[in-house]
């Protein structure tokens, strides 16, 4: 609409300059002013009239698209702020943050070095439990064996020394034969 209304202001400005050029070329009076007058007053009259509407409608339109878009960057703008400001509380919480999981990690190695210490005592209260009980019950085999081969060993000998004795070989005899007979 706005390029039709520019193209009928040019094509009226071509017209005009043609008849003005036209033109006798000789001096004019002030009177022959008039009628290029009232043609200019028509023809901006009636360009006022035709661009009216649809200037105000381009300029209105213009208007509310520079509006909106100053609303959404004052909206945007606030919710930068917002973000900034979101953003500078966790930056000044950083440091306390920090202390706080370094704090927890020192707490937690604390807690899992008395836990190690104690299961590391358990473990060696037990393996210590373990080999003195071990240690004993070899000890008590030993000791059996040893007593077992040392009562072996006296047997053997008695038998031997009964077997080279007559004398004792008689009173074995007897010894055995009163308890039998009892």
């Amino acid at each position: 609409m706005v390029l039709k209304t520019a193209y009928l202001v040019v094509g009226l400005g071509v017209i005009m300059e043609t008849a003005i050029a036209a033109g006798n070329g000789g001096h004019g009076s002030v009177t022959d002013l008039i009628a290029p007058l009232v043609n200019v007053a028509l023809l901006v009259g009636f360009l006022v009239w035709k661009l009216k509407g649809p200037l105000s409608a381009h300029f209105t339109t213009k208007a509310e698209e520079i509006t909106n878009t100053l609303e959404r960057a004052s909206l945007k703008s606030k919710e930068a702020e917002v973000m900034l400001q979101a953003q500078q509380k966790k930056m000044a919480n950083v440091e306390s943050e920090a202390k706080e999981i370094l704090r927890h990690a020192e707490t937690e190695v604390k807690n899992y070095e008395k836990t190690y210490a104690r299961e590391i005592e358990e473990k060696s209260f037990k393996l210590k439990t373990d080999a003195t009980s071990k240690i004993e019950a070899e000890r008590k085999t030993m000791i059996a064996a040893l007593n077992s081969s040392l009562l072996d060993e006296v047997i053997a000998r008695a038998k031997t020394t009964i077997k080279g004795n007559k004398d004792y070989q008689n009173k074995a005899s007897a010894k055995i034969l009163g308890e039998m007979v009892k």
